[in-house]
């Protein structure tokens, strides 16, 4: 028996050491706790005082139980060490009462299942203790003094005491928003069928009947309207040709048919040319082309090049330029008083002549130097001009150059294509669209048939009545309402279908137990509405039973709604739930007003539009819509043809049985002045 006590005490050793060693944090399941059972042994065959001092260890006799304790989320088990969760306090008050919270740090929430006792020292230093009765991490405390307290926690089980804390108690109810975050919980942290009232509907509304379609229902859809193509000349075009002008042949496969026509067609030869005789400058050269398809050989002439000339004479071949510029440059004889002399060309040696000297070279006996000469100097006053005037050259005349343009005219043709007529025609884009089902556009919205035509009048469109201009142009602004009990909505289609606004349950207050619980869908919602344009506004669902619960139940409407962006109001439901099983279904009239107005303008001060939710026959016997400021937006349900509520209202609900593409089953259908 000692052996099987050693034993069983090491295992829960082990066990204790591993959770305590803080590196590894395993999830205490039922298999990993050693049990008397297991070992053949009675719990009362343990002596207590070694069931509670496992290697010097200090544990309570409730070990086994705190083992398998859940801790605050649900969602983990708790262990024994004291450090693995740091608790705090937190607390708020209302109008003179106080509200403490123990709160697991890490995750920020309250802490379930152990009954945790505080003492509050008020500003009186009254000191007086309370304890968690429920066990919900919550100890509410109601006739306080206003003013600053001091909030102070036993330790509990394996909960160490936390700090103490400093509190104000305020005198009176503000209307503003407080952290509820600690106490928001997920539907898996709750009994949901004593809480959520399971309504998808408003029952005082009225019976929401099916109205019968005028219009058939039709997918919304956009198809360009196509014509028929024409081609260059003016011809409709189909998908075979029968004959064409030889210009449009096209023979890619290399078949030798027109790939168009099928026409057997002539080779489009591809030439590829070699030199056989090199052009000169006035001789002209020769080289043969052959076909690469065909093998069909030609010869053409290569241009002769032409002279280059410089200076006067071509580089190639020395030929002399005409029309080169006579340099005369060489000396053939020098000319004399009585002879011309003569000049050559250096390009052509082609001479010219030299005019004579018109003055003579006399020697000392005044005799001319030239021997052919027989003129002697004469003498001063006898002088006479042997020279002769010649005339000056006639300048050669500038020929003038006439420049002619040629304009080709093309001659039109006469050919056309002919086309198989009874193959497919080819088609084209107009730039204009056949429309069917909803269609927004131009920020208008309109209802198309099957044929493309705009609906007009007053018309029943899936059981929904909708009124439409000449135009087509749809009146009013259509939205539905969602929350859990629709899923697995496509929002696209929605926003295609002609909807222009969603309000979805962001959250609830449980009709049981009051607990504040979020919509298990509404991140889906907002995500997939936001997504797809739609505007979006939030609603909860209260069982407030006094003005301190409204303002909770705001402020978790607002922290909800200001996580996602929201351009419609907040609002409140109100309404029996359970089948007046609800814990707020037995106020008055009077204090569910103020309960209402207390929603509202926390959620007014805290930047956001308030809006009250009801049936027609609920705002007239359990609200005082008269008590209601004209900031507040009225969201009356009644289930007709026409609303017939007297008072002012924003938004109209007029059926729980609206069907919307793009969702499965039922859903409220509302339309909106704003």
């Amino acid at each position: 028996m000692k052996g099987k006590r050693f034993w069983a005490i090491s295992l829960s050793a082990v066990l204790a050491v591993s959770m305590l060693g803080g590196c590894i944090r395993p999830q205490v399941t039922d298999d990993m706790i050693p049990t008397v059972t297991n070992l053949g042994m009675t719990e009362e065959s343990i002596p207590v005082e070694e069931a509670v001092n496992v290697i010097g260890l200090a544990m309570n006799t409730s070990y086994m139980a705190e083992l398998t304790r859940l801790d605050g989320d649900n969602t983990q088990a708790a262990t024994v060490d004291e450090k693995t969760i740091p608790v705090v306090l937190k607390a708020t008050s209302m109008d003179k009462d106080l509200k403490v919270k123990i709160v697991n740090q890490k995750n920020d929430r309250v802490i379930t299942g152990t009954q945790f006792e505080v003492t509050v020292t008020d500003s009186n230093k009254k000191a007086q203790s309370y304890k968690d009765e429920d066990k919900d991490g919550i100890i509410y405390i109601k006739n306080m003094t206003p003013g600053s307290c001091t909030i102070s926690m036993k330790s509990s089980g394996s909960y160490s005491a936390p700090k103490d804390i400093q509190a104000e108690v305020k005198a009176n109810l503000e209307y503003k928003v407080v952290d509820v975050t600690d106490e928001i919980k997920k539907e898996s942290e709750i009994n949901v069928a004593k809480e959520d009232s399971n309504t998808t509907g408003n029952s005082d509304a009225g019976t929401a009947s099916v109205l019968k379609d005028t219009v058939e229902f039709v997918e919304s859809d956009k198809t360009e309207i196509m014509k028929q193509k024409v081609d260059e000349y003016g011809t409709p075009m189909y998908e075979k040709i029968i004959s064409e002008p030889a210009k449009h042949h096209k023979d890619d496969n290399g078949d030798g048919k027109c790939d168009r026509c099928s026409v057997k067609m002539a080779c489009e030869h591809t030439y590829t040319e070699s030199v056989t005789k090199e052009a000169g400058c006035t001789e002209t050269g020769t080289k043969t082309l052959t076909c690469s398809k065909c093998k069909d050989t030609k010869t053409e002439t290569i241009a002769a090049k032409g002279h280059s000339y410089e200076n006067g004479k071509c580089k190639n071949c020395g030929a002399i330029d005409s029309n080169h510029t006579h340099d005369y440059s060489v000396v053939v004889t020098e000319p004399t008083c009585t002879k011309d002399g003569e000049n050559k060309c250096s390009v052509c040696g082609s001479s010219t002549s030299v005019p004579k000297k018109t003055e003579h070279d006399f020697d000392e006996n005044g005799s001319c130097k030239n021997p052919e000469c027989t003129v002697t100097k004469p003498v001063e006053g006898n002088e006479t001009n042997n020279s002769g005037a010649e005339s000056a050259p006639t300048a050669e005349g500038t020929a003038s150059v006439l420049n002619h343009t040629l304009r080709l005219v093309g001659a039109a043709s006469g050919e056309k294509i002919v086309y198989d007529t009874t193959s497919a025609p080819i088609m084209e884009g107009t730039g204009t669209y056949k429309y069917t089902g909803w269609q927004t556009i131009d920020n208008a919205t309109y209802f198309f048939d099957k044929n493309g035509n705009k609906v007009t009048g007053t018309q029943v469109i899936q059981g929904i009545q909708y009124t439409f201009s000449s135009e087509g142009i749809r009146s009013g602004t259509i939205g539905i309402d969602v929350s859990k009990y629709q899923k697995g909505i496509n929002w696209q289609k929605v926003k295609n279908a002609g909807i222009n606004f969603v309000i979805i349950r962001c959250g609830y207050r449980g009709y049981g137990s009051g607990v504040l619980v979020e919509d298990p869908m509404f991140a889906s919602h907002i995500s997939g509405a936001k997504g797809a344009g739609l505007r979006v506004g939030v609603y909860f669902f209260s069982q407030a039973i006094n003005e301190a619960e409204a303002v909770e139940e705001a402020s978790m409407a607002v922290k909800l709604a200001n996580r996602y962006g929201i351009n419609m109001p907040i609002a409140i439901d109100s309404e029996y739930a359970a089948g007046g099983r609800g814990r707020a279904d037995g106020l008055s009239k009077a204090d569910r007003t103020k309960i209402t107005i207390a929603f509202c303008n926390t959620v007014a001060n805290s930047g956001h539009t308030p809006m009250v939710y009801a049936s027609k026959n609920w705002f007239s016997e359990h609200l005082s819509p008269s008590q209601f400021p004209g900031s507040y937006r009225i969201w009356v349900a009644q289930y007709a043809s026409k609303c017939t509520y007297s008072g002012r209202y924003d938004i109209w609900q007029n059926t729980s049985k609206g069907q919307v593409d793009g969702i499965s089953g039922n859903v409220d259908m509302n339309v909106s002045s704003i």
